[in-house]
């Protein structure tokens, strides 16, 4: 799947934005004949699905007609529209459409203000309990400090009956936090994040990693022992919890310019046209040439140095972004010897 960020306006100020480079620095919006180029590219891929990002995807002034082209394109069948859920109901006509899925990354109240979380609060309630769409909706939370709050998703679960929460360990979004071990930033964050997903197990829901996966060497057996024994007892499939492999692929987000980038982690580094290439698997290569094979071939801590997984590309050490200066250095020096 592949996403197209239609407008970089927002109606929210999210503390660790992954796309802060982007987000309400301007009012920029897709044109209709871009988003169709986009489509259209997407679709290279024959049975690709779409994602539709922002910002805030509901803010574009055409998002109506931007739903409805994807409803009756035959050539799309799954759509999943990533959005704080504060706009939905605006749109619920087309939305209710079975090619649509929603992923609602949720905040805490502390974060969005009462009056956005009651109105996803009213929204969930229409959407699941008047137009029966919980089995296409996601609820999504993203872990960005140490003391996050989670009582509040807690609720939202266990009253609409999710059986899945999509999670992420926040991605550096400052040159601070892009200088930051990954490994000490993990361990880090690994009590609450524990303490966090034993909790949503216990209500018989499964978390499971959207981005930023921990590797699995910050978990002690103990630890993955307890997750293990917890999922069992969901009788839910695991999703991605207990994965020994922490790799990165490249997502590809499409602009509101048609420029692409490997994922909002790393568009400081490398912003394409999509028109310079004839498909998007061509696309997908020249990042996995760009990134990738330099990612695994440096360190996102000394304590990855003598790691098997790493040197068998299984582990990514986290997102790419805690070491984008090294991957740079490493493609400079690659260039200088060619």
């Amino acid at each position: 799947m592949a996403n197209i960020m239609i407008t970089k306006r927002c109606n929210l100020k999210c503390p660790y934005c992954f796309a802060n480079e982007f987000v309400n620095k301007n009012n920029v919006n897709m044109t209709m004949e871009d988003y169709i180029k986009a489509i259209d590219f997407i679709m290279t891929e024959q049975g690709a699905g779409i994602g539709i990002i922002g910002g805030e995807p509901t803010m574009h002034p055409q998002f109506k007609e931007m739903l409805e082209i994807l409803i009756h394109d035959t050539r799309v069948n799954q759509v999943t529209i990533f959005t704080n859920g504060i706009n939905i109901d605006k749109f619920v006509e087309q939305l209710v459409h079975p090619k649509f899925a929603l992923l609602i990354n949720c905040n805490s109240p502390i974060d969005t203000g009462e009056a956005a979380y009651n109105k996803l609060v009213k929204n969930l309630d229409l959407f699941v309990n008047q137009y029966y769409m919980g089995d296409r909706i996601t609820l999504g939370i993203n872990m960005y400090k140490p003391d996050f709050d989670y009582d509040y998703i807690l609720d939202l679960l266990k009253v609409y009956g999710f059986k899945y929460l999509r999670t992420a360990i926040s991605v550096p979004n400052t040159e601070d936090l892009k200088n930051t071990d990954a490994i000490t930033y993990f361990k880090e964050m690994k009590p609450s994040v524990l303490s966090f997903y034993y909790k949503v197990l216990e209500n018989n829901i499964v978390p499971f990693y959207d981005c930023n996966m921990m590797p699995s060497c910050i978990l002690t057996n103990k630890e993955k022992d307890k997750l293990y024994y917890l999922i069992e007892n969901t009788e839910i499939e695991d999703r991605n919890l207990l994965c020994n492999m922490t790799t990165c692929e490249p997502v590809i987000d499409i602009l509101p310019d048609l420029k692409a980038i490997r994922c909002f982690a790393l568009s400081d580094n490398a912003k394409v046209r999509i028109e310079e290439f004839e498909n998007i698997f061509e696309l997908k290569a020249y990042f996995n040439n760009m990134f990738d094979c330099f990612g695994y071939n440096v360190l996102s801590s000394s304590e990855c140095k003598d790691c098997n997984k790493r040197k068998l590309m299984q582990c990514s050490g986290g997102c790419y972004a805690f070491k984008i200066n090294k991957i740079i250095e490493a493609q400079n020096l690659v260039s200088q010897i060619s």
